[in-house]
This record gives C-alpha cells, sequence and structure tokens, in this order.
C-alpha cells in the first residue's frame, strides 16, 4: 500500500497526505501477532493489518498469483505493475518469491504512487519492520531516483517508480513504457478512504492495457462486492482470493478464466442481486447503492455466468 488518488486529496483539503505532514503522517504500529507495520493518520488506515507486511503481501501477493506459472509462458520480460507502492512491502515480497524459488530471466517492476514518504518512513523504521532487510541498496536507489536496477539470484531486475495520478494517466496517457503486465498487485487504500482507485471506468481502462496474449492475474484485498462487479463489467474473470489475517477471502482476477481457482458463482449472483451496495462507483464519490437493472443485464452476459 498505498496509493491515493488527486480527486481524494483535493476533498480531504490539502495536498497527497489530506492535510498530514508528511514527517510525522505515519507511525509504527504492533499487530497481534507481533509484527510491526504502517499506519496513515490521513487515512486512517493501516497497511496490512491482518498477517503484517510480510506474511500478507506473501498470501495475497505471492503465492495466489502464481509467480512460476508467469515465468513459464512465453519467453521474455516478466512484468508486474504494483499499483499503490506504499512501503514497498508487495514489491519486496515479489522479490523475495524470486530469490526463494530460484526464477531465471528478466523482471520489470513498475510501481505507481503519488509519493515516496511511506517508503521513507518504512526505510527509517526498517529495523522495527524487518521485512527491507536484504533489499536496503534497492530501496535507497528508488528513493534517490525511483529507479533501481539489480540481480536477485539469476533474475535480472528494473524497478522503477511512476508517480503521477493513476486514474488520470491509465485514462489519457499511453502506457508503451510501462510495458504489458502479466501480474497486477492492487493495493490502494480502501475504496471508502480512496473511491477514485475502484470506480468501474478505472478498472475499465486496466483492463484496456492488458495484451490479451498475455495471462494477466490482479491481486487485491478487497473483497467488496462493488468492487468485483466492477471488475466483472471491465471485462475480468473475477474470483475469491485467499484468506488474510481477520479477511476470510480476498479477490483475485484475470483476463483469462483458468487463472481463476474460486470463480464467483450464481450463488454469489443471487446475493449481488439482493445487495444493497453491488452498484460499482461511476464516479470517484463513495457510496453504496443495489444493482441497477443495466449493471445486472451486463452481469448476467458476462462468461464467467453463462457457462
Amino acid at each position: 500500500m498505498q496509493l491515493t488518488s488527486n480527486s481524494v486529496c483535493a476533498r480531504r483539503g490539502s495536498g497527497q497526505n489530506g492535510g498530514v505532514n508528511p514527517a510525522n503522517g505515519y507511525t509504527l504500529v504492533r499487530l497481534r501477532n507481533g509484527a510491526h507495520t504502517v499506519r496513515s493518520a490521513a487515512h486512517g488506515e493501516t497497511m496490512h493489518p491482518g498477517l503484517g507486511p510480510a506474511a500478507e503481501g506473501r498470501a495475497l501477493y505471492a503465492d495466489q498469483v502464481r509467480l512460476e506459472e508467469r515465468w513459464r509462458e512465453p519467453d521474455g520480460e516478466v512484468v508486474v505493475w504494483d499499483v499503490g507502492l506504499g512501503a514497498a512491502a508487495n514489491v519486496v515480497t515479489v522479490l523475495r518469491a524470486v530469490r526463494e524459488r530460484a526464477l531465471p530471466g528478466s523482471l520489470r517492476i513498475v510501481s505507481f504512487d503519488h509519493g515516496l514518504e511511506p517508503l521513507s518512513f518504512a526505510f527509517a523504521n526498517r529495523e522495527a519492520l524487518g521485512y527491507l532487510d536484504g533489499y536496503e541498496s534497492f530501496v535507497t536507489q528508488i528513493l534517490a531516483g525511483r529507479r533501481a536496477s539489480f540481480r536477485v539470484g539469476s533474475c535480472a531486475v528494473q524497478w522503477e517508480v511512476c508517480l503521477a495520478d493513476f486514474p488520470q494517466r491509465l485514462a489519457e496517457a499511453p502506457t508503451q513504457q510501462w510495458g504489458k503486465p502479466r501480474v497486477i498487485l492492487f493495493d490502494p487504500w480502501s475504496p471508502a478512504k480512496n473511491p477514485a482507485m475502484w470506480t468501474a471506468p478505472l478498472f475499465a481502462d486496466l483492463y484496456r492495457h492488458l495484451d490479451p496474449a498475455i495471462p494477466c492475474s490482479l491481486a487485491t484485498y478487497s473483497r467488496s462486492t462493488m468492487v468485483r462487479v466492477a471488475l466483472l463489467l471491465a471485462g475480468f474473470w473475477v474470483g475469491a482470493g485467499v484468506p488474510t489475517g481477520s479477511k476470510e477471502e480476498t479477490t483475485l482476477a484475470a483476463n483469462r478464466p483458468e487463472l481463476i481457482r474460486a470463480p464467483l458463482d450464481g450463488r454469489w449472483l443471487e446475493r449481488v442481486r439482493r445487495s444493497g451496495a453491488a452498484e460499482p462507483m461511476w464516479q470517484p464519490v463513495y457510496r453504496q447503492a443495489p444493482l441497477s437493472p443495466g449493471t445486472c443485464d451486463q452481469l448476467l452476459n458476462h462468461p464467467q455466468f453463462r457457462r
């Protein structure tokens, strides 16, 4: 975590940290399992609150996207989009998995966020957090120039950070310079705190930038019905993701049905039709609403529910 959109910042009243000075806008939090993580005072939310940065990142963003399978796909650079750099726990989780599993070849990671303040705070508190151990030199390069080149085992890694308004860039600018992802780590602040990052148009733009010839998995911590509906309307296949701490489910989406282990089914669709909070957000304003007739028709016509 965690990327914040300008539209939210504007409503919060002053800049990218909601009026909180970056120097004191973050604090360390000790979780019940003893792990430390980072909390944002501006958003009133804690990064990786269930299991902590290392364990939660591994379960959600390394294991369930099947990294080994991404490497076995047609030769070429493996591209990972890290949407919500935050304190870089998810990127480091992927790098550790690459090292442990001896994955070869070439890896490019493109991280998106508005600023480097959370990462700078985490680096200053790296001893307590722990998960940056062994990766300090790479983080130093990122903090100094937003780019880092290094090797992890037999894998050559290029890691870069794009500081921008992600929804705006995705909607307006060509993305060829970022490469076509095989994995998307989708980890912004929550829909209630950062609605611009969870709208149906955002996911439609994201899906539009995928290469149909490249299988791509998107993992996110949210299990929100409106988020899952937005992903389906965008064209993704969507399923229940692994549990993390107090969350009994997360969400896994993909551009290929075979990448989903536990696809949402007709029973889920029936619950959605009765829900009072299923209609996706069409504007960057948080609200809850039941499914509209038009949205319901689109869901019923999704191939996931017509098989």
